[in-house]
């Protein structure tokens, strides 16, 4: 069944070939053959493995999705966040739950699979509201799924994901949140408090003059991590869509109503018509046109099945044609409406069928849909002409050509791409829009060597291939002074403002020890200190005071003082909690007590994997998990 999903997506030509993408049954992640290999483990936890191009996999995934939304951090940014250490937890922690899964024969099969697949909207086309394999690529590739065995990998990730909430489910179905528990997470969560502060502002201060050189240079010195100019790279791009060979494009009109015509035979332009209905086998002839006549009239199905020695009723709700087991049946069945009996001569015998239920929808006409149909011949034929480029452009790389020589041959066009950061920005903090908006080639670019070109690859959700190669590598170094001089200077000049400012924070800190009030305070240092008050729950703000502020503030008992940053972070704040106001009492809703539940489970659910992961002999091969986090290369 999966592999009827497979044979819709089309492949890149390699060599002068096509290269079909694998259509062999999935297989459960974690099993050796498929994902490790002898020498290979990174990660052995009890029976299970975890290869280290596993580990690579996930963790560029993960990087794809953060630079995706952040294109600012680089690969060594997210590394040092601890990027590459979380992912490594969670697969040991995945690992352990699979050894448990397989331990106790839990399986899912590939019906159970494709339904779970057909059933996510983001793979469904809007049209028809069915699963639609472009879609179903494009979402994946949007998602860090790249190459040829992208929809294998992904089918192996969900097939691993309903095993683990198999087991889970198995495991803490009968989790629930006592009322007890509930009553105190809402008193918890409904406190307030009230407070009062001092909010003291840098125009309270002189600002510093800017420093020397000499200064400057040693402020460099000590913030490395800000004033860091990261690896470079210059690099050439050849890479091709099918939007980008549209205009060249010409859709006849006998090609689009042999599209329509097929759709339409095979019911593809509409949601399938469904029946419930229900049947009772009857003796003969006679008996079924009697008991359908019966019924009909409105005599209880009670006395009809009784009086005429009808057998046990069989029904089916909301199936299509093909789910009726019996295809005369079904034909009969899709010819009626609700409401309406006949006797039906079934390949075993007479039936009386009745129909409960009918739902037809409407299909749309041939000039409803033609400009979609339009679309989507003209984007096949794009693609087609993009592959047949592809080709002769592989075809001449195996020949040996260059780069820019194979392009040329294929009517492609090479760009040149001048030294950028793996942000995606020059070090004159320009944007590479091209790299930016397609991560994924800025990910390829920095993670291929120098001097190299890269194998074709998938990118964006346009269908699109890509070759980069790295021309040129300038290292990490720390910046000049002259290049990042104002930079330099205005974050020397606010240290040095908030260093004075926290002199005006001690020396308040002093006064109220010694009794002064805020407003006293607050009226003799004059403009930029003023005294505002709040009542505020957990989660809520109010001008100056920040979420910094008000979590601060939950961490204090009643008459508490303590001091914290306040409005942008520049402000100084001392802060009374004037009051702790509790929670007033009120009924728990069902919707608290089911999130309660569902963070009970969580809970529940963290303690039993790290219980497995405790009675399983977990091994971490790290120089393997460093290669394939990127911070070492393979020797």
């Amino acid at each position: 069944m999966l592999s009827l999903i497979r044979s819709l997506a089309r492949s890149p030509i390699i060599g002068g070939m096509i290269i079909a993408l694998l259509i062999a049954a999935f297989a459960l992640w974690g099993v050796s053959d498929i994902f490790s290999g002898g020498g290979t483990s990174a990660l052995v936890v009890g029976p299970q493995t975890v290869s280290a191009s596993e580990v690579q996999r996930n963790y560029e995934r993960q990087l794809f999705q953060i630079q995706r939304d952040n294109p600012q951090i680089t690969r060594e940014q997210a590394d040092q966040m601890g990027l590459g250490d979380s992912v490594v937890r969670r697969l040991i922690a995945e690992t352990a739950v699979d050894a448990k899964a397989d331990q106790m024969g839990l399986t899912i099969s590939d019906d159970t699979l494709f339904e779970t697949l057909r059933s996510i909207p983001a793979f469904q086309n809007p049209f028809t509201n069915q699963f639609d394999p472009g879609t179903y690529a494009s979402i994946l590739r949007e998602n860090g799924y790249r190459g040829s065995m992208a929809e294998r990998q992904f089918e192996s990730d969900i097939t691993s994901e309903l095993r683990r909430a198999q087991f889970v489910a198995a495991a803490l179905g009968g989790v629930r949140a006592p009322d007890i528990y509930a009553e105190i997470r809402a008193a918890y969560e409904n406190e307030r408090r009230s407070l009062r502060a001092l909010f003291l502002r840098p125009v309270l201060v002189e600002t510093p003059e800017a420093p020397d050189d000499e200064t400057l240079t040693a402020f460099i010195g000590e913030n490395a991590r800000i004033f860091e100019r990261a690896e470079q790279r210059r690099l050439t791009l050849v890479r091709i869509t099918p939007t980008d060979l549209l205009r060249d494009v010409e859709v006849s009109e006998e090609d689009l109503q042999a599209l329509y015509d097929y759709r339409l035979e095979n019911g593809e332009l509409a949601d399938p018509a469904t029946r419930s209905l229900t049947q009772w086998p009857a003796p003969d002839q006679q008996t079924a046109e009697t008991a359908a006549a019966r019924l009909g009239a409105g005599e209880s199905v009670a006395s009809v099945v009784a009086e005429l020695g009808l057998g046990d009723e069989v029904a089916l709700a909301d199936v299509e044609a093909y789910q009726v087991p019996d295809a005369q049946i079904a034909e009969r069945a899709f010819q009626m409406q609700a409401g309406e009996l006949a006797a039906v001569e079934s390949q075993l015998g007479w039936r009386v069928l009745r129909i409960d239920a009918a739902n037809d929808p409407d299909t749309p006409d041939f000039a409803a849909v033609e400009s979609e149909l339009r679309t989507e011949l003209a984007r096949d034929t794009a693609e087609g002409m993009m592959l047949d480029a592809l080709g002769v452009f592989e075809e001449a790389r195996g020949n040996g050509a260059t780069l820019e020589e194979a392009a040329r041959e294929a009517g492609l066009f090479a760009e040149r791409i001048d030294f950028v950061g793996a942000n995606g920005y020059s070090p004159d903090r320009e944007p590479a829009l091209t790299l930016l908006q397609n991560p994924d080639i800025l990910s390829a670019a920095f993670a291929a060597q120098q001097g190299f070109a890269t194998d074709l690859e998938g990118y964006g959700e346009d269908g699109g291939y890509f070759v980069v190669r790295v021309d040129e590598i300038e290292p990490a170094r720390l910046y000049e002074l002259d290049e990042v001089r104002e930079d330099a200077t205005r974050f020397w000049v606010m240290r040095e403002t908030d260093n004075r400012l926290q002199e005006v924070v001690d020396d308040v800190q002093a006064r109220l020890d010694a009794g002064e009030t805020l407003d006293a305070i607050a009226a003799s240092l004059g403009a930029g200190a003023r005294v505002e008050s709040a009542v505020l729950g957990r989660e809520e703000t109010a001008g100056p005071f920040n979420a910094q502020l008000v979590a601060q503030a939950f961490r204090q008992p009643e008459g508490g003082r303590f001091v914290s940053r306040a409005d942008n972070q520049t402000t100084r704040a001392l802060v009374l909690v004037d009051e702790v106001i509790a929670a007033e009492g009120g009924a728990v809703t069902q919707a608290q007590r089911n999130e309660m539940t569902g963070e009970l489970r969580d809970d529940a659910t963290q303690i039993v994997t790290n219980a497995l992961i405790n009675a399983y002999d977990v091994r971490q091969n790290q120089d393997l998990i460093d290669q394939a986090l990127g911070r070492t290369t393979a020797q």
